[in-house]
């Protein structure tokens, strides 16, 4: 059994998702304007979306994305093929 607490409720960074934080602090620069970054490269992103991607939702389907934010932010990524999926 499960008990209720404050924390049980809360969702957790992905380690990548904790990466992307730091190097926005770093770069001085804020979710809003990754997102605008994004938009002007042609991805269909928006804050929640990114949101919800530094948590690891939807990441599946976002690796296009995935992998411009790491491009952006220099963070190593290693693309996915269908062998290592």
């Amino acid at each position: 059994m499960v008990a209720f607490t404050e924390a049980s409720t809360r969702r957790v960074l992905s380690p990548w998702g904790v990466e992307v934080k730091k190097r926005l602090i770093e770069r001085s620069l804020k979710q809003d304007d990754l997102v605008a970054r994004l938009v002007e490269q042609g991805h269909s992103i928006d804050k929640a979306a990114l949101s919800n991607l530094l948590y690891g939702i939807g990441a599946s389907n976002r690796q296009p994305e995935i992998e411009c934010i790491s491009r952006l932010l220099d963070i190593p990524y290693l693309k996915q093929t269908a062998s290592s999926a």
